[in-house]
């Protein structure tokens, strides 16, 4: 008696690798997969197995994993595709499986189309390297294709993403552009504004974790498997890639990952500098100013002390000799602050430099000092004091300048209205063609006195907000020379780094000229 086969078909279709040929179809498979079946009495079906839009580049696809459950279980014994590329295009995978796993397990593997059938010696089990090879040039080759499209779509500016950055969602007449999405676009704005102010990644992902805000990955709902209580959470390098992304001032950034390989879905970060970045292709949600000013400070926060207490000078200290950081360290008691030379402080043993120890507080009011001592001498106070009145005036009345816009806005559509409504009343003769020209030329006389005086307004108001921000920083100066404690916002825009020598001198590098 003949022995017969407990037979699978297995199927894929994947449009990734180019299977866009009707041949390719999920329907044409099956019925060159069940004709041949028909054809040997040898083989007897039990079941298909079907991946529909999976990759022929790994064998991560529930079709053949349930396909692989079913063999270990004994269930089938013969596995029949249309090819090889349709059971895979992964050469080595691809191998250990007919090679290895399949003869282990007295698995019988046929590729009508490649003339393969492992039972037999079937020509083209002769070939069966060359063509594994094959399979897996050509999706590598289809794969490098398709990442030069994607980013020369990149560099024309066009939005390549799926869905939208958060703070944005693609267009949807255009899904290669970003508009603002509106749902949270002030947690955007707000994630700025407590970085400014000089709070850490760490203290804005937990405010934003303990009021409940949906993370990214929650909030496009990308939440795969089992849902943990901690999959819910805002992750500090989730804040930190956030805040030095330059979307979020409207230049399209894209390429800040990449995949390890063709083969793989692991993805790395890209350098800042291999960024692809387009300027001006969407509407900013941060202005540029805040987005540079977070920018200095987070490189300021970087790798330094994570205590509960944000140091005024931490992240602008280095040590004059050997150019690293110095650190900010607090007493066993306490009571006492005290700077150190990191390199030093981890490096002590092989004396590589010596400590530059020196009381913080004192350092601390020393830069505060310097810095009052050379804003008072290049500043005249009541100048300041004068021009911060005169501008709050001006800001006072600037909701007057947006309610005096709005009425020209009315105003214009009301006597543009009116003339449509003239030229039909000169058409049903109610008025003489004498009266329209007349009134004609008043409507529009009116219109064009009221854009005139739009435009005034709209450059008045883009003065005022000149003008708040002048203000902001005259108070923040005005603030320094009263001694009263400054923001490290402020201290990022004044200098760039603090230089302690070894015998305890401080030298203090400003981001602008002293005369």
């Amino acid at each position: 008696m003949n022995k017969t086969y407990n037979t699978a078909i297995y199927i894929r279709l994947s449009r990734e690798d180019g299977d866009n040929l009707e041949s390719e179809s999920i329907t044409n498979q099956r019925d060159i997969l069940i004709n041949y079946i028909n054809k040997n009495k040898d083989l007897i079906y039990v079941d298909e197995y079907v991946d529909d839009g999976y990759t022929g580049s790994n064998f991560e696809r529930p079709g053949w994993k349930n396909l692989m459950r079913d063999v270990t279980k004994r269930k089938i014994n013969t596995i029949i595709t249309k090819d090889l590329s349709r059971m895979g295009r992964d050469y080595i995978t691809m191998g250990n499986y007919i090679e290895r796993e399949f003869p282990e397990k007295n698995i019988r593997y046929i590729a009508i189309n490649d003339d393969i059938d492992t039972l037999h010696e079937t020509p083209g089990l002769e070939y069966l390297q060359f063509k594994l090879m094959f399979n897996d040039f050509y999706i590598k080759d289809g794969s490098k294709k398709i990442k030069k499209v994607l980013r020369n779509k990149k560099e024309q500016g066009q939005y390549t993403g799926w869905k939208g950055i958060y703070g944005y969602k693609r267009d949807p007449n255009d899904k290669h552009k970003l508009i603002i999405d509106k749902n949270v676009k002030d947690v955007v704005i707000r994630m700025f504004k407590l970085a400014k102010k000089g709070y850490s990644s760490k203290k804005i992902a937990h405010i934003f974790s303990l009021e409940n805000i949906p993370n990214p990955s929650t909030y496009a709902n990308l939440i795969r498997g089992s849902k943990t209580k901690t999959s819910k959470l805002w992750c500090p390098r989730t804040i930190d890639e956030l805040l030095i992304n330059p979307t979020y001032i409207g230049h399209l950034t894209q390429g800040r990952r990449k995949k390890v390989s063709y083969k793989s879905k692991k993805e790395v970060r890209v350098p800042k500098e291999e960024w692809i970045i387009i300027k001006d292709t969407h509407e900013p949600i941060i202005d540029e100013e805040t987005f540079k000013t977070v920018g200095e400070l987070i490189k300021k926060n970087k790798n330094n002390f994570r205590g509960k207490n944000t140091h005024l000078l931490k992240g602008f200290l280095y040590c004059k000799e050997c150019g690293h950081s110095i650190g900010i360290n607090s007493s066993k008691d306490k009571k006492r602050r005290y700077c150190a030379c990191c390199y030093y402080t981890s490096h002590s043993k092989f004396k590589v430099c010596t400590p530059h120890s020196m009381n913080y507080d004192k350092l601390e009011k020393a830069v505060l000092d310097s810095i009052a001592k050379i804003i008072s001498e290049h500043v005249d106070y009541k100048k300041i004091e004068n021009k911060i009145e005169k501008i709050k005036k001006k800001n006072n009345y600037e909701d007057q300048l947006k309610t005096e816009l709005n009425n020209i806005e009315i105003k214009i559509k009301q006597i543009t209205d009116h003339i449509d409504k003239l030229y039909e009343d000169k058409l049903n003769e109610i008025i003489t063609l004498d009266q329209y020209n007349r009134m004609n030329i008043k409507f529009n006389n009116d219109i064009e006195n009221l854009k005139n005086r739009k435009e005034e307004l709209t450059k008045e108001l883009t003065s005022k907000a000149k003008l708040k921000n002048q203000e902001k920083t005259l108070n923040q100066i005005k603030q320094i020379l009263s001694f009263k404690k400054p923001s490290r916002e402020l201290l990022v825009n004044l200098i760039d780094k603090i230089e302690i020598s070894e015998d305890k001198t401080v030298e203090i590098n400003y981001k602008f000229n002293i005369i």
